[in-house]
């Protein structure tokens, strides 16, 4: 009841809510990506102890869990958390800092490594201040937040369908999964993480073959006047 929620649950009055309030928080939807969510207590008041990934300090850490919902970065001992999250690469201290546009107006496109994508992402930086996690360039963020990085630069550019209204069957290499996927292109723009077979993607991304110049963008179909 209300009071409860205002005073906080023991252990004891947390055994006699009903299963469905005090069971095992969310399960990650696929391999360790709940390892990089925030830490999230749920809105119930229990004082249950629980470990989560600290992705800042990349390390496991504790913390009260209030007894219902929350996420999937919730484990019942420091070992489960451990085993669950130790694939997580560790990166510089400056990568782990969240893109920080700062407070002035200039219009900057810069990279940042994002730690929930563990991806370097391009950002608008004002031109003052901010922090070090500020990159001019794809290919430096990259060197330094992902220094053991495998296959070429382009192999780390998001999916990108491009801007046209055509259905092109293409794949594309997705480095959460580490794995060729196929995806609709519409014919034009987009960028050169795009691949005519699942093959090519393969082998230019997993095999470090490099990509034949006439596949390096995707070709973008013009109107003649």
């Amino acid at each position: 009841d209300d009071g409860g929620r205002e005073r906080g649950l023991s252990l004891s009055d947390l055994s006699r809510i009903p299963t469905r309030f005090t069971g095992n928080a969310p399960r990650a939807s696929s391999g360790n990506r709940a390892c990089l969510l925030p830490p999230d207590d749920g809105p119930c008041r229990a004082l249950v102890p629980r470990w989560y990934y600290d992705r800042h300090t990349q390390s496991c850490q504790q913390f009260t869990y209030g007894g219902c919902y929350g996420n999937a970065n919730n484990f019942l001992t420091f070992d489960d958390c451990e085993k669950s999250c130790w694939t997580i690469k560790k990166v510089p201290k400056l990568c782990r800092m969240e893109a920080d546009g700062g407070p002035c107006r200039s219009y900057l496109r810069r990279y940042a490594f994002n730690l929930s994508s563990m991806r370097c992402e391009e950002f608008i930086y004002g031109g003052c201040y901010g922090n070090a996690n500020n990159f001019r360039d794809l290919q430096s963020c990259v060197d330094h937040c992902l220094p053991e990085k495998t296959g070429p630069l382009l192999c780390y550019s998001p999916k990108d369908e491009g801007l046209c209204s055509s259905s092109v069957p293409r794949y594309y290499y997705d480095i959460k999964t580490k794995s060729c996927k196929e995806f609709r292109y519409t014919g034009c723009g987009g960028n050169a993480n795009n691949f005519v077979t699942e093959t090519d993607c393969y082998n230019v991304c997993r095999n470090g073959k490099e990509k034949h110049n006439c596949m390096l963008l995707p070709r973008t179909f013009r109107k003649h006047a």
